[in-house]
């Protein structure tokens, strides 16, 4: 799984709009976008955000955590 299904997921799976995370990681919801489609690669800063608020860990996020 890449990172950007990963994060997909994890906003779908809370029912969060792209604009919502985009909002609370103060981002535009387009820088959003690109994370999700893997256009741009995630800052370690943003990671640690999502990771928090996703109460899970960067090593899942990134894809090196088993499922």
């Amino acid at each position: 799984m890449n990172i950007g299904k990963t994060l997909k997921a994890l906003r779908v799976a809370k029912d969060l709009s792209q604009g919502k995370l985009a909002v609370y990681l103060g981002i535009s919801r387009q820088a959003y976008c690109r994370y999700e489609n893997d256009q741009r690669e995630i800052s370690l800063d943003i990671l640690c955000k999502l990771a928090d608020y996703y109460n899970e860990t960067t090593d899942y996020i990134l894809g090196r955590e088993k499922i």
